[in-house]
């Protein structure tokens, strides 16, 4: 780690432990190409080996540790449980007592001492319902937490950790859901792909930090651009997708021209010595679903058109509606 400039912190140091041990071949082999091609690990990319092959445990270990925590509460439940039926059963005995000696008993002590007798049980079976109440309603609140627990670890599963938005998981989970609904409700679902012009230039230049920067700044703007039911993903390095169901083609290009303008007017600065890094720009490529391909189709056909606004001079955003336009022309 410390060849390679590695930062020690617990992710990496769990990544690199594998790697020493050799008991994950896809992380070995990651690292592997990284080393031999002298690349640098990157904060950005030692946060992706931990995301890609490790976040799944965080799940797991949430998982298991709710799994003990329920089976505890389920067990005291079921002995709060017995426990309430033998008292009602020792109540229920005591009223079928009291029944019977009140036929016997006819001056006003007997009569006197019954009534306290059944008033303690009352009493007592009334404390006991009251502790089986809170009982449950401690439980009720432990299952609560529980849920939400679970449900904020798989957001930090489904989030990537250097922009804060979606991940490629999420991504991949939102895009085949916006497919079934498209399948269903006949709406339109429309995918944008984006690149950052030119970034590796960048991050050679400038380095690996101020890389992440850029990224972060991509990933606001398309944040701030797309709609409320738009899912914005971090595709891959330096790579953007957003998923846009019930959005037809037209307004997915009007987006994402909205996109492109706004990260070319803006001028960044390098937050460590605020020297100017002049403009970025990026590309994108946007298809439109057709209701008879697959997820892979629909993918290939963004990225094709993505791969046409890079090789006809980049800065554009270029759509299958572009195409068929040019082409009829």
């Amino acid at each position: 780690m410390a060849e390679h400039s590695v930062p020690p912190t617990p992710e990496n140091y769990a990544v690199w432990i594998s790697f020493a041990t050799d008991s994950n071949p896809e992380l070995c082999a990651s690292i592997t190409t990284r080393i031999e091609a002298k690349e640098e690990f990157s904060e950005t990319f030692n946060a992706e080996l931990f995301e890609q092959y490790f976040q799944w445990r965080a799940i797991q270990d949430a998982i298991l540790e709710s799994g003990g925590v329920m089976s505890r509460e389920l067990g005291a439940v079921k002995e709060s449980l017995a426990a309430a039926e033998r008292d009602t059963a020792a109540y229920g005995q005591a009223l079928e007592g009291a029944s019977s000696k009140l036929e016997g008993v006819t001056d006003q002590n007997g009569i006197k001492t019954l009534v306290e007798s059944l008033v303690s049980a009352t009493a007592k079976m009334q404390r006991r319902s009251q502790d089986l109440e809170k009982r449950l309603q401690e439980t009720s609140n432990e299952v609560t937490q529980l849920r939400s627990n679970l449900e904020k670890v798989r957001e930090e599963a489904m989030t990537d950790a250097l922009t804060g938005i979606a991940n490629r998981k999420r991504f991949d989970e939102s895009l085949r859901k916006a497919k079934r609904r498209a399948d269903t409700t006949k709406e339109p679902l429309s995918l944008v792909l984006c690149d950052i012009d030119f970034f590796k230039r960048f991050n050679d230049t400038w380095g690996h930090q101020t890389g992440d920067q850029i990224i972060r700044f991509v990933a606001g703007c398309l944040t701030r651009h797309s709609l409320d039911n738009h899912l914005v993903a971090r595709y891959g390095g330096e790579e953007f997708g957003i998923v846009m169901p019930t959005t037809a083609v037209t307004d997915a290009v009007h987006i994402a021209e909205k996109i492109r303008k706004t990260v070319e007017s803006k001028k960044l600065l390098r937050k460590s010595t605020n020297e100017d890094l002049g403009n970025i720009t990026v590309s994108l490529g946007i298809a439109n679903y057709t209701g008879e391909e697959s997820i892979e189709e629909l993918i290939e056909r963004a990225d094709s058109n993505l791969y046409r606004s890079k090789t006809e001079g980049r800065n554009r955003a270029t759509s299958d509606a572009a195409l068929s336009s040019r082409d009829a022309a």
